[in-house]
């Protein structure tokens, strides 16, 4: 087993009230997403065969409970793949995951805290930090993904 390897990171993010499935699926299209299934995704840019091809996904809640894209909703995790990702696209998630949080008048956290970018970036910046020093890997890489892959087999 390798250990911590920071696969990903995840804000929650509370609605201030119940979204019906086609008004969030309006406004998770007007930010650019795509549904896959009841996922919905923003498509990164460019990627390698072994890194994520969504720089975001996000799964939707209610009450408490994981729901379809199909039903209403009044909670969100937005989920950014952070091994599989380059480094660079960091600071492009977190300002996506701002304006999800705009969007939909949510009040967002990350690990139990208020979300705020600076506060984010620095903890993802320490587990760029420890990547690199603890594994000798970078995220995005493709031994890192690799190494993903033991981890669970």
């Amino acid at each position: 087993m390798w250990g911590e390897l920071h696969e990903e990171k995840e804000v929650i993010v509370a609605l201030p009230r119940e979204y019906t499935a086609g008004e969030g699926n309006r406004l998770f299209k007007e930010l650019g997403a795509t549904l896959n299934y009841d996922v919905y995704s923003f498509d990164a840019p460019q990627s390698e065969d072994w890194q994520s091809d969504a720089i975001l996904h996000s799964t939707l809640y209610s009450k408490g409970e994981e729901v379809d894209a199909q039903d209403d909703f009044n909670e969100i995790k937005v989920i950014y793949p952070f091994a599989t990702r380059p480094s660079s696209d960091q600071s492009k998630a977190l300002l996506l995951i701002k304006e999800i949080i705009e969007k939909f008048k949510g009040i967002a956290t990350y690990q139990g805290q208020a979300f705020n970018i600076e506060s984010t970036q620095k903890d993802w910046d320490k587990c760029n930090d420890f990547l690199l020093k603890e594994w000798g890997e970078e995220p995005g890489s493709k031994s890192l993904r690799i190494m993903i892959e033991e981890n669970y087999a």
